[in-house]
């Protein structure tokens, strides 16, 4: 239908293919997600290449989730969109449990969401998978245990927020032995991009496809106020390229702590420790370009290793916003001191 609709609208002869459609059909075609998807969306499921990795990179609300799901949808019921015949085991990989339901699973963009309600799937959350009435099973793993991945296999894998894993090369390892059903193996990958090893190299791969999606291109899903806060305050700044652009932004050359460096010293919570202090390093004003105003917040432990709890950084602001913020950090950690840097 999509494609016989395209093709119409092309030639000029959009209203000849609706003739005869019923207002409640109407309305349905315009909810259905096929006809809705942006391109950035839905190439690679008309291109008919055999890729092995879709590599989606968005900035933030850019439409990421709700691609993934329908393409889980998809290859789930054997749309022929997307698949020959239904895929029958299907891999969920997210940042941690509770991103896989609360996302990829029950959220707004999520896969139960993307689904009418005859053909959703059952959710068996105690087992962590869902099961689609023609037999068809997605699975739900976290990025935080790898090993989970050892044994299982698949035919597909929707692996979300890759860039953000904190054991991101270890399941990564682990899914790729595991897909090893069906004629065609392969993955998507939806993320906001950071330069992480790993993202890199699968970038490099000759089997990845890639597409891309700004923020602003999913406008009309998204609250007219948030795109004006953040495209005014970031628009412009490596942060806003990177998270609102959805670019791939390489690490400065010069960088003294690179983001490699960063991710392998990352832990999930820091022991007791001895001191806390919340560190500002104020703008010299409050000017829209002035520097940010940095607040961050660290603490020691007794073998004198530093750890980082907390940036609560923000855009050129008055001095009372930033000491806010600061102070707030303050009482949250029961930090020690205030320290601030006098221009």
């Amino acid at each position: 239908m999509r494609e016989g609709l395209i093709d119409s609208k092309e030639r000029g002869t959009l209203n000849e293919v609706l003739e005869g459609v019923t207002p409640r059909e109407f309305e349905r075609l315009l909810g259905d997600w096929e006809w809705k998807a942006r391109y950035s969306q839905f190439p690679l499921w008309v291109e008919k290449q055999l890729w092995r990795i879709w590599l989606f990179l968005g900035g933030r609300g850019a439409g990421k989730t709700r691609a993934g799901a329908g393409w889980v949808r998809a290859l789930a019921l054997g749309l022929p969109e997307a698949t020959s015949e239904p895929v029958g085991r299907i891999a969920l990989v997210g940042e941690s449990a509770a991103d896989v339901r609360e996302v990829m699973i029950e959220g707004v963009s999520g896969i139960l969401r993307a689904h009418e309600r005859g053909e959703r799937p059952t959710y068996e959350s105690t087992r962590k998978r869902l099961v689609w009435p023609n037999g068809a099973v997605a699975q739900a793993f976290s990025a935080e245990d790898p090993d989970a991945l050892r044994g299982p296999q698949f035919d597909a894998a929707w692996c979300d927020e890759l860039a953000k894993w904190r054991l991101a090369e270890e399941t990564w390892d682990m899914l790729q032995f595991g897909l090893r059903l069906g004629n065609w193996p392969r993955q998507m990958i939806t993320t906001t991009p950071r330069a992480v090893p790993l993202l890199k190299r699968i970038l490099a791969e000759p089997g990845t496809k890639q597409t891309h999606a700004k923020t602003r291109e999913n406008d009309e899903n998204l609250a007219p106020a948030f795109l004006e806060t953040v495209v005014r305050r970031y628009g412009g700044t490596r942060l806003g390229r990177q998270e609102l652009e959805g670019e791939f932004i390489e690490e400065r050359p010069d960088a003294l702590w690179t983001r490699a460096i960063i991710e392998r010293a990352r832990v999930l919570s820091a022991p007791s420790l001895a001191r806390i202090v919340v560190a500002i390093d104020p703008p010299a004003s409050s000017h829209k370009r002035a520097d940010a105003c940095g607040v961050v917040a660290a603490g020691v432990d007794d073998a004198g290793l530093i750890y980082v709890l907390a940036d609560e950084s923000l855009a050129a602001a008055r001095p009372q916003q930033w000491a806010q913020v600061a102070l707030a950090l303050y009482h949250r950690l029961d930090a020690d001191a205030l320290v601030v840097e006098v221009n």
